[in-house]
């Protein structure tokens, strides 16, 4: 396996030892929204002295709890991120930082990309999903790849502290 095809993990497993970065999908609480908003709706109905649509209420609250419950379960698997002194996880795929050689810097707000921003991203997604940052990163073998997050400036400076505190460490004697 090339450094370029990381390995698989089993998703949702936490990495082994401290972990220097980390986020997480969306948070279980929201599958409560819907069933919460339906409960408002009938009280509303019951205080206006509406026809009160308990049964389609009902209905609505437990087939909106279910949809969510599955975006959840896939956000939870797909936009999670680890980063550990050996390894960074993205969603379900892992990239060992000895093969990192470098952390690229931020895109400048100028017209020209920096080559990085359309390299392939990490994890099972084809793009970086709205409301996130790219953070771009140089392998051994000269391919550039996009580690993606809610922060990125954030994961930048761990990643730079991680991968040179992998440089700094001595080597097998």
């Amino acid at each position: 396996m090339s450094a370029s095809e990381p390995a698989r993990i089993r998703p949702g497993a936490e990495p082994e030892g401290p972990v220097l970065y980390a986020e997480d999908g969306w948070s279980w609480a929201w599958i409560l929204a819907a069933p919460l908003f339906c409960t408002a709706a009938g009280l509303f109905e019951w205080l206006t002295d509406a026809p009160v649509h308990w049964l389609m209420l009902t209905v609505c609250a437990i087939a909106s709890a279910l949809c969510h419950g599955v975006m959840i379960a896939a956000t939870r698997v797909h936009g999670r991120v680890r980063l550990t002194p050996t390894a960074y996880y993205q969603g379900t795929e892992e990239l060992d930082l000895a093969h990192v050689q470098q952390v690229l810097p931020p895109a400048g707000g100028g017209p020209a990309e920096a080559s990085w921003q359309t390299a392939r991203t990490l994890g099972e997604l084809r793009e970086v999903p709205r409301r996130r940052g790219a953070v771009g990163l140089r392998l051994d073998t000269g391919a550039e790849v996009r580690a993606w997050c809610r922060r990125p400036a954030a994961l930048r400076a761990a990643l730079v502290d991680a991968i040179g505190a992998a440089d700094a460490s001595p080597g097998p004697a």
